[in-house]
């Protein structure tokens, strides 16, 4: 995570400059769980169509046609819980891909935040400026404060940092808005296929006792026997 060095903390006080408390780290991190998720979830239900001896199996000797209950099953697998599941991967993606981009975004912010902070502390720092000692001479004896030019000077530079501070901050939550809006669209993509996977669940023999416990989707349905 990119901190704000300390040396800095004096000018963002005074430009009136809060950092941004976001982790960037931990978000690329929660995007790689993202991101491994999309295999997991494929694999939770192409596995089993990989295995032999099913009826997914080209060598098998069950034929489609000939066993109603068996086809009804395998119809049912493939268009719900295995496209389904597919959805979700898809969902995780995207979601993977948001966060990475918020990541970078946040990175990016920080570091030209303290860019502009250290121009304007370079520039308060001087002597006889704002954070140099503020002192000038008159007839040899040195007066606290700074004198008229060195305030014009550190005014200038406290306003060119708050404003370029200011359009960095509208920048950088444009930037994150977009990418907050495709972890909404995913989300509710995935509210969808949970609606859908309990509404398909319940109507299915004993599948209200499913939806009543709140089964773990359509993995628990395929562990329990596709009661």
């Amino acid at each position: 995570m990119i901190k704000m060095p300390d040396d800095l903390v004096e000018t963002a006080r005074l430009v009136g400059y809060t950092p941004i408390a976001i982790n960037e780290d931990k978000l690329a991190s929660l995007a790689k769980s993202w991101g491994k998720a999309e295999g997991v979830y494929k694999a939770m239900v192409d596995t089993p169509m990989k295995a032999s001896g099913t009826v997914w199996d080209p060598t098998t000797t069950w034929e489609r046609g000939n066993d109603r209950p068996l086809d009804a099953f395998t119809e049912f697998y493939e268009n719900y819980p295995r496209k389904h599941f597919h959805t979700v991967a898809a969902q995780g993606r995207a979601v993977a891909g948001a966060l990475n981009n918020i990541a970078g975004i946040i990175a990016n912010h920080k570091t030209a935040a303290y860019k502009t902070l250290k121009v304007a502390k370079d520039v308060l720092s001087r002597g006889g400026h704002m954070l140099g000692g503020a002192y000038h001479t008159v007839l040899f004896f040195h007066i606290h404060g700074e004198s008229e030019s060195d305030v014009e000077t550190d005014s200038a530079a406290i306003r060119t940092a708050m404003d370029s501070l200011k359009k960095l901050n509208q920048h950088t939550q444009d930037l994150i808005d977009a990418q907050v809006k495709i972890i909404t669209s995913a989300t509710k993509a995935l509210d969808r296929v949970s609606d859908n996977a309990t509404k398909t669940t319940g109507a299915l023999p004993g599948g209200a006792e499913y939806v009543k416990t709140a089964p773990d989707g359509y993995q628990f349905w395929v562990e329990s026997g596709g009661r």
